[in-house]
């Protein structure tokens, strides 16, 4: 199974209970193909860069889910369809963490260390 990141935008002025609906609605897909979210953040409201379908405002939702292919049509093909969601975007996840904390600890010991003496 692959970890995928998943960013979806509702529409604004749709009350909380429609963004958990969504959320349950990923849970059941993954759920029927034997896939899981790992991590889930609400963003809340914020004003979008660019209209959107003459919307200036979104509720952001992102989600970190394990699955395969099958998942990611199903939930892509839920996404496109609803009417409520004002843009999505799946991309896979690779392990961003891991290679960042990596790179800065390659960073740190590479950096040459400042002597406590003042120059001469």
């Amino acid at each position: 199974m692959k970890k995928y990141e998943l960013i979806f935008i509702l529409k604004a002025d749709q009350p909380e209970a429609e963004m958990v609906a969504r959320v349950d609605r990923v849970r059941d897909i993954l759920g029927a193909t034997n896939g899981e979210i790992t991590q889930e953040n609400h963003w809340g409201v914020r004003r979008l860069a660019y209209e959107i379908q003459y919307e200036s405002r979104g509720n952001y939702m992102f989600l970190r889910f394990k699955g395969d292919g099958t998942a990611v049509s199903e939930l892509d093909k839920f996404l496109r369809l609803d009417d409520q969601v004002l843009r999505h975007l799946i991309v896979v996840d690779e392990e961003w963490d891991d290679r960042n904390r990596a790179a800065m600890a390659k960073r740190r010991q590479d950096r040459p260390q400042e002597s406590a003496g003042a120059p001469e």
